[in-house]
């Protein structure tokens, strides 16, 4: 049974999909991680922020259901909500 999340693009990530993507509604397949729902917006919201991350080129703070993530095989679950962020450089 598929799971629904709700992915939310702050900062410059936001910038990146544009308004339209901006908080977005995904269906991926039960059992699904964080790199499922990276491969999903890959091919149906932002190539680039797909790609970027897949590789390693684009880093991005993930928050999945208000805990910090930095593993690609973190499981998702029905409901759960994502954030990507872009880390903030100060001077």
């Amino acid at each position: 049974m598929p799971i629904k999340v709700t992915v939310i693009f702050l900062h410059r990530a936001g910038e990146l999909v544009g308004d339209k993507h901006r908080i977005t509604k995904l269906e991926l397949p039960d059992n699904a991680t964080l790199k499922d729902l990276v491969i999903t917006i890959r091919n149906k919201i932002s190539k680039r922020i797909g790609e970027g991350i897949l590789s390693g080129r684009l880093w991005f703070n993930i928050i999945v259901d208000g805990i910090s993530v930095s593993y690609l095989n973190h499981p998702l679950r029905n409901g759960s909500r994502i954030v990507f962020l872009t880390p903030e450089m100060g001077g």
